[in-house]
């Protein structure tokens, strides 16, 4: 019996590196999903974001005017509350597009000292200024194989498939 075998070429698999230890997070501009995973996550956090920034005005507005010390630890906890929401929120967005345990990889020196480490805001918004540019490189990559595919697949095309010129 003859066997045949074909294999892919190239699998296109980038690794990021995320810390000095050398532990990364792969992507590929041949994940169909990954643009759409990383925008809506992006933009989900974005939101969040503007969800936080009205709620903690609103919060402040509650205890304006209370000085006693359990008015001020509940303002505290209330505030913070949301910045954990948002932190927790953040992080499971953020490991559901690159994957599980993304950011303890990032953080893995805070984790290594705080294992109960939660990244906040600040946090955040330094992956995403780090990991934006390499996302827009593997991006690239994607408009450009895809490019290249309708030129390749183009020869594919039977002559007699092809629309019909119109007539002079």
């Amino acid at each position: 019996m003859e066997k045949e075998r074909i294999e892919l070429k190239d699998n296109g698999i980038i690794k990021v590196e995320l810390n000095k230890e050398g532990e990364y997070i792969s992507v590929s501009p041949k994940d169909s999903e990954l643009f759409d995973r990383f925008v809506k996550g992006a933009m989900h956090i974005s939101d969040l974001s503007d969800k936080i920034a009205k709620k903690i005005p609103e919060i402040e507005k509650q205890y304006r005017g209370k000085e006693d010390f359990n008015s001020v630890m509940e303002k505290a906890a209330a505030m913070s509350k949301e910045n954990v929401m948002f932190s927790q929120e953040a992080v499971r967005t953020i490991d559901s597009i690159f994957g599980e345990e993304t950011m303890a990889k990032y953080f893995r020196n805070i984790y290594r000292e705080i294992p109960s480490f939660l990244p906040d805001a600040d946090c955040i918004t330094d992956f995403f200024e780090q990991i934006t540019p390499v996302m827009e490189k593997v991006f690239g990559r994607r408009v450009d194989q895809l490019n290249l595919n309708k030129k390749r697949m183009a020869k594919y095309i039977p002559q007699d498939h092809k629309k019909p010129q119109g007539r002079k």
